[in-house]
């Protein structure tokens, strides 16, 4: 099953040089993996309210051209064969005036909320997603984050109420807010990224400290995530 997800974007979408920014496009992905889910029966919220949640584990993007203000927005989503039972491919693409411009691919888990533990991924579920033998990358293999020797740079990182979310943790997407906020000045207002790599290792609730470090390893801008006892959350590299 293929989805087509056709956003509006709005004014907050861009930056000020009229191109979308990257927390916007992975939002309008994310979206369309919604309408997705909804589509196959298997509502986000009702799933967590009956103690099992998809838990998104990585993102990997490619920009090949940033959309700009007052273009035309479409996402495309759809499930890969699953070949391992305890984890799922979701893979995007999103269209700029009908032109490809962003391809990205995520791995899944379901994760039972009372025991905390991954779950089987039925037949049952896969039937639903109707899986589609198409692929984003050839290899589904996403390439390993090394984490860096050293950093030069440590920004503490306060967890605001609203950065929670309904799985009582913080949002998958709000750990890229805060990544950008660990950046250097230079690079922050630089940021036409072209990749995007995210791991996450694992969850931030409320009333947390974390702080977020940053390297320059050969031209990649890599930020971890950490915890108050040195425990990495969430490992974030733009290229």
């Amino acid at each position: 099953m293929i989805v087509d997800f056709e956003y509006q974007p709005v004014l907050e979408d861009y930056k000020k040089n009229g191109d979308m920014k990257l927390g916007s496009i992975l939002k309008i992905l994310e979206n369309s993996g919604n309408k997705h889910s909804d589509t196959a029966g298997d509502a986000i919220l009702k799933g967590s309210n009956n103690g099992k949640a998809w838990v998104l584990t990585d993102w990997m993007i490619d920009v090949i051209t940033y959309p700009k203000y007052g273009d035309k927005i479409m996402a495309r989503t759809w499930s890969e064969p699953v070949n391992h039972p305890l984890i799922c491919t979701r893979n995007f693409e999103m269209y700029c005036n009908g032109e490809l411009s962003v391809k990205g691919t995520t791995k899944w888990i379901l994760l039972d909320l009372t025991t905390n533990r991954p779950c089987k991924i039925t037949q049952e579920i896969i039937d639903k997603y109707q899986p589609e033998d198409k692929h984003t990358y050839e290899d589904s293999k996403l390439p390993k984050l090394v984490v860096p020797e050293s950093f030069s740079r440590e920004t503490p990182i306060a967890i605001r109420r609203l950065d929670i979310d309904f799985n009582d943790h913080v949002h998958n997407l709000t750990y890229l807010d805060y990544a950008l906020e660990g950046l250097p000045q230079e690079v922050f207002d630089n940021r036409d990224f072209k990749k995007l790599r995210i791991s996450y290792k694992l969850a931030v609730k409320a009333g947390e400290e974390i702080i977020c470090k940053y390297a320059n390893v050969e031209g990649r801008h890599i930020c971890c995530i950490y915890g108050k006892s040195g425990d990495l959350r969430t490992q974030i590299e733009f290229d």
